[in-house]
């Protein structure tokens, strides 16, 4: 139970950590892609105005006095030199956002058209980079799309007329997305690490947090396992006794009151014993083949008798031939405890179903019984050790709930499952699966 809240709680936080890591790299690209874009949008519209040129000497001062050293100046060394380290020999920065557009990472081209639609001429900053075809299936594209702009892959377009002429003005920012795409690549990879990186601290703090509660348990389950061998003695003291006085004075109605309760509470810390037991042997009980159709007919065979005087019907369904590995003792207490549970919760008259199967490595056992179902909110909590839905039926039935909370721990020392379908007209069936 330790081991599983511990796994649970660990798959939780790595969970959580990838889902905040694939959120924070998904947003990173995505304010990357709206950067590119509008920096895109302001270039073109930058080349729409000024023809397909970029103004490159935009902000220069013609009239700028040369800057000469004052020979005269005594800090003038000084200054000089801090200059040199505040600068650190990088080239100064641009000096407004429309120098920064100016600039730009992207090339351009523009397209001139004639009025057929065709490519009259075209011009770009690095004409080496594209031909006369590229060009031409450009403007085809942007034609076809019959927007004044937009992108096409990662060229973006508008659309602008000059001196009665149509021009397409085109911005050439793969290599922004080249960057982009090397952003989302390396930021993927820090995000996988620092997952990684968090996923085995979380797990060891989770190992920390949850040795308390692991020791209590240890604690408690030794507690169950000696209160419940000191309760065997007195037990079968007193139940000696009560039929020494039963011979001594005949049948007593006070004395078949104690006998039940003694009947009661030796069932209880059987079951508490059967559970300290496995417990203990938890990844250590001995497993080798065997023949499972006949370890479960051994059981089913004899509960026929019981069922019948119930008054209800036991139907079977165990073809001959199918082995399985495991622990044999075990799978047969398995098969009593669902066997009991369908023959106590079935309606009057009603029916139980046992059958096996062989689905290729995997061996199916299912136990199905007519009667009341089980709510949907309790069907995972009746695997629960002391869990009842109804507390008062359960002391009619003579049922602590350990019953299943038994067979749940058999079936995961076999490393199988066990699971449970309820509905309201169709009854309950318990179906355990083996690996062969």
């Amino acid at each position: 139970m330790i081991r599983r809240l511990r796994r649970r709680m660990t798959l939780m936080v790595v969970a959580v950590l990838i889902l905040v890591s694939a959120g924070i790299v998904l947003a990173i690209h995505l304010a990357n892609e709206h950067s590119i874009a509008a920096q895109a949008e302001a270039t073109l519209s930058m080349l729409a105005e000024n023809s397909g040129s970029r103004p490159a000497d935009t902000g220069r001062r013609e009239d700028m006095p040369a800057m000469k050293p004052d020979e005269n100046d005594p800090g003038r060394g000084a200054r000089m030199n801090r200059g040199k380290k505040d600068f650190r020999g990088e080239p100064p920065a641009l000096r407004s956002g429309t120098e920064a557009d100016a600039a730009g990472l992207s090339n351009s081209y523009t397209i001139s058209l004639s009025a057929d639609g065709s490519v009259a001429s075209w011009t770009s900053d690095r004409t080496d980079l594209y031909s006369d075809e590229q060009v031409s299936v450009m403007a085809e594209s942007i034609l076809a799309e019959g927007k004044e702009s937009g992108r096409i892959g990662t060229q973006f377009y508008r659309k602008t007329e000059q001196n009665g002429q149509t021009m397409l003005v085109v911005l050439d920012a793969r290599l922004d997305y080249l960057s982009a795409s090397n952003v989302l690549r390396s930021t993927i990879l820090i995000a996988a690490a620092a997952c990684v990186l968090l996923s085995l601290l979380a797990a060891l703090l989770i190992r920390r947090m949850v040795q308390p509660v692991e020791e209590a348990f240890t604690r408690q389950k030794q507690f169950v396992s000696d209160a419940s061998h000191e309760l065997k003695t007195p037990l079968a003291v007193i139940s000696a006794n009560a039929e020494v006085l039963e011979q001594e004075i005949g049948e007593n109605e006070n004395l078949g009151y104690i006998r039940s309760e003694i009947q009661r509470t030796d069932a209880l810390v059987n079951n508490l014993l059967t559970l300290a037991r496995l417990d203990r042997k938890e990844g250590t009980a001995e497993m080798k083949p065997f023949d499972l159709c006949h370890a479960v007919l051994n059981v089913v065979l004899p509960f026929e008798s019981t069922v019948y005087e119930a008054g209800k019907t036991l139907e079977t369904d165990i073809p001959e031939g199918i082995e399985c590995t495991g622990n044999e003792e075990m799978i047969q207490q398995l098969t009593v405890i669902l066997l009991s549970n369908a023959l106590k919760y079935s309606n009057e008259g009603g029916r139980i179903e046992v059958s096996l199967k062989a689905r290729g490595k995997l061996r199916e056992l299912r136990v199905f019984n007519t009667g009341d179902p089980i709510a949907p909110e309790d069907q995972e909590k009746i695997f629960d050790r002391f869990w009842r839905a109804d507390p008062a039926h359960g002391r009619e039935t003579g049922s602590h709930g350990l019953g299943l909370a038994i067979a749940r721990n058999i079936v995961e020392t076999h490393k199988g499952r066990i699971s449970v379908e309820s509905s309201e007209g169709k009854g309950t069936a318990f179906s355990v699966i083996l690996n062969a």
